[in-house]
Order: C-alpha cells, then structure tokens, then sequence
C-alpha cells in the first residue's frame, strides 16, 4: 500500500520517470544540438553546445567546443538501440559502453538519461 501510494504521489507531483522505448534507431537518427546537461532533471543546467549525430549506420558523431578539454573536437562513438535503449561504445572502453535511456521525446526536443551527465537536453537540427 505504501509503494502505490508512493507512486500516486509522484504522479500527481510530475516527477514519476516513464522509460520511452525506442523500437530502433530510425527514431534518434539525424543531427540533434546538445544545449544542455544537468544532474538532475529540475537542477542547474550547463550550457553546452555541441552537435551528435546519430547515423544509421550506428555511428555517433560528437562535435563542436568541448567544455571539459577547452577546445573544438569532433569524435565518433558506436551506439546502438538495444532493449529500447541507447548504448554508447567509447572505442577506449569497448566493454563499458554507457546506457541512454529517452526520458522525453516530442517534436523537435529530446531528453536523454543515463550516460556520465545525468539528463541531456537537445533541439533537433
């Protein structure tokens, strides 16, 4: 009774998490501008502005100012759709890959959970 009523109240606040289930990669493929990350879904956001672009040949290509290195970058990572979720190969860590799940997808906007981050907020290209 305690967990339904629970749940109840997350529902009712609009913090209640519902997975959206990606059945493959035709629903990400494309550019998409990184405009922000944040630990948490409601705290602050940092600025980012980079591009990643998914293609469908399940390669991720991350670009533009990289906040961490100081410097304009471009890298490509493997991802694939898997149990309706992103998975992200670092080619330095191949058996490590890092799990996005979409947390929100309408329009023009998606946001992305999981990864080193926390939530990921994009605008599509």
């Amino acid at each position: 009774m305690k967990t339904a009523a629970t749940f109840l109240a997350l529902c009712i606040s609009g913090n209640a998490f519902a997975e959206i289930f990606l059945k493959d990669n035709s629903e990400i493929v494309g550019p998409w501008t990184l405009e922000f990350v944040a630990a948490t879904l409601n705290s602050a956001k940092t600025d980012e502005n980079r591009t990643w672009e998914f293609k469908a040949d399940g390669t991720l290509v991350s670009s533009g100012y990289n906040r961490v290195l100081k410097i304009d970058d471009k890298m490509s990572f493997g991802y694939k759709v898997e149990n309706g979720k992103i998975l992200l190969t670092d080619p330095g860590r191949p058996h490590k890959p890092q799990t996005y799940e979409v947390y929100e997808k309408t329009g023009n906007s998606m946001i992305l959970k999981g990864g080193s981050e926390g939530f990921y907020f994009f605008k599509k290209k």
